[in-house]
């Protein structure tokens, strides 16, 4: 199964595109969802690191082994359908 974290800025100009992003991520594609993680908290700097982001926000494709598929830094986000299709894609069914 593959996941989609979602690193940002709570208090940043970026976090409305966030949370427009991922409702309507949840609206269009019920069965898919993010984990969304504040880079200011110790578990969002510490998943930056780790994937190396320099830019916020970032989007990023991990299988379920933890390897990543797809990573997105900085704005403009990508579609909703091109991060869907991943998820989708990926796990070997069809949209």
């Amino acid at each position: 199964m593959m996941r989609l974290l979602i690193l940002y800025r709570d208090k940043s100009d970026h976090s409305r595109d966030i949370s427009e992003f991922v409702e309507m991520l949840r609206r269009r594609y019920p069965g898919k969802s993010a984990t969304l993680e504040d880079i200011d908290t110790k578990e969002g700097a510490a998943d930056a690191v780790l994937h190396g982001v320099v830019k916020y926000p970032a989007l990023i494709i991990t299988s379920y082994e933890g390897r990543v598929m797809q990573q997105w830094e900085g704005l403009p986000l990508p579609t909703i359908d091109e991060v869907a299709s991943l998820l989708v894609v990926q796990q070997g069914a069809t949209v």
